[in-house]
């Protein structure tokens, strides 16, 4: 299956780990906006690219990874 992702889109997910990571870390390491990168994370998740994962210590902050894709 193809995707046509915007660029920021594919840099987020490149800069994703298999542990959640936060948007503010993901606007960091990717030198985007943060809002950039929160439009790059809903494309994602649209896309079934990404897993949304809130954190158990503060339920408001909410970490991200890839999700785990099967063939087929």
């Amino acid at each position: 299956m193809y995707f046509a992702l915007p660029k920021s889109a594919l840099q987020v997910f490149n800069a994703l780990e298999d542990k959640p990571i936060s948007s503010k870390e993901l606007a960091r390491r990717t030198n985007l906006s943060e809002r950039t990168v929160r439009y790059a994370l809903k494309i994602l998740k649209e896309n079934g690219l990404v897993e949304e994962i809130f954190f158990l210590r503060d339920a408001r902050r909410r970490g991200y990874k890839r999700k785990k894709l099967t063939p087929g």
